[in-house]
Order: C-alpha cells, then structure tokens, then sequence
C-alpha cells in the first residue's frame, strides 16, 4: 500500500497494482513501484505528488463508513484517560465500521482486541477495513454482549452502544480490579442512566470539543468538530 498526497493535500491510499487517475493526472503503476517511499513523484501532467508509506491513522481516515463512526478525538480520549499500551486486554462492542477497534488494536498490539458485533452486515465493513490495514490482531465475535463477557482479567472494555448500562454487571466480572469501563453515548440522558449504573465504578463523564486554527492568518475555521459524544469513563476499585 501506498499514501499519495498531492500539492493541495489530497490524500490517496492505494495498493500499487493499477494506474492512479487523479485531478492533476494519472500515476503508472510502473512509476509508483519504481519511485521509493519519501521522494516525491510526478503524474504525467508533471504535477508532484508526496508518496509515503501509510500508517494506522491513515488507514483509519480512509476506511469504509457503515454506521456512524467514533471520531479520532474521542478514540484519543479513550487511550489517554483509560492509560493502555502493548499488552493491554480489551473487549470493543459495538464494532460498527471498526475504527475504535482498529485505533485500539494498533496499541496493544501484540495483544489481541476482541470485538463483539451481532450485525453481521456492519461486521462484514469491519473486516474489510481490517484487512486493507493489515491488522491481523483483532478478533470479531458475534455475540450480544448484553448477554455477557467470555474474556476475563481485562484492562478496558468500549462500548459505543445504546443500553451501556445493560453490560456493568458483566464488566464487573470481566475486568480486573483497576480496569476501565468506558461508554461512549451521543446523549446525556444515556451517560446519566450508565452512571447510575456503575455499583463498584468511580467515573466521571467528558466532552471533547475541538478546534483547528488557520495558521496562514492566525484564526480559527469557522467549522469545527463540536459535539460527537458523551464519553464515561468507569475505573473498576472493588468487585
């Protein structure tokens, strides 16, 4: 796989098996193989293009959508506020597209995500966008996991789901003591019913909104990614 990214900084992620058709002009395949990631390359307009190799983030902005997808400021959260690294355990329900999975697996990895998903439907989008990011270290189960969590002695569970609050009891038995339990629900009364849930949790409830600046003229884009979600985070202190 390749990352190509042109003058204006469109980004294009392909497999360098076919001619890339682009607004400045196609790239051969020939081109693209015999050029070396970190030089730059020219379409046959003689327009320049940045070939890079692609990492996960990359691979996560360019992924198939299904569902509404958790946005990477919130995936960010999840990581920093729950505290996993290589070797972490976690269990993701609902799968959905697969992008939490995805931000997570790239993490702890050698460790294995596992993902509970009953749509098979929003499962088959998940698999594809695992595989083109060659991540081979995230499980798919089909399974409801309100109807309880198989894996155990886990540091993180995420749930991007609407009954959050259906799943504490057996989050209690699946994590270890000091683990986390994080919701994510796009509506407070949703993260209010989760909170008063959490018999043996200490939590407390964010929202992030963020904000890019226009350097070029020092002031912010009159658009911003404002309100995607509710993140609750639950630390497990006694069983």
């Amino acid at each position: 796989m390749y990352l190509l990214i042109d003058e204006k900084g469109r980004e294009y992620l392909v497999k360098g098996v076919s001619d890339v058709h682009t607004n400045y002009g196609v790239i051969t395949v020939e081109k693209l193989r015999k050029e070396n990631v970190g030089k730059t390359i020219e379409s046959h307009t003689g327009r320049r293009f940045f070939l890079l190799k692609p990492e996960i983030l990359d691979f996560i902005k360019k992924a198939k959508r299904g569902p509404q997808a958790i946005t990477l400021k919130d995936c960010a959260l999840i990581v920093g506020y729950a505290g996993i690294h290589s070797g972490s355990k976690v269990v993701d329900a609902g799968t959905g597209s697969g992008i939490l999975a995805m931000f997570l697996a790239n993490i702890v990895n050698p460790e294995k995500v596992v993902t509970y998903e009953i749509r098979e439907d929003f499962a088959g989008i998940a698999r594809e966008n695992f595989k083109k990011a060659n991540l081979k270290n995230i499980k798919i189960k089909s399974k409801n996991i309100y109807d309880g969590i198989d894996e155990r002695n886990l540091d993180l569970i995420t749930l991007d789901l609407p009954e959050p609050w259906m799943v504490v009891e057996h989050a209690n038995k699946a994590l270890k003591v000091g683990g986390f339990l994080v919701s994510y629900s796009p509506s407070i009364e949703q993260s209010k019913k989760f909170y008063n849930a959490l018999n043996g949790f200490r939590s407390e409830t964010v929202e992030c909104l963020l904000r890019n600046w226009d350097m070029g003229v020092v002031r912010p884009y009159s658009r911003m990614l404002g309100h995607t979600g509710f993140l609750t985070f639950a630390r497990l202190i006694e069983k």
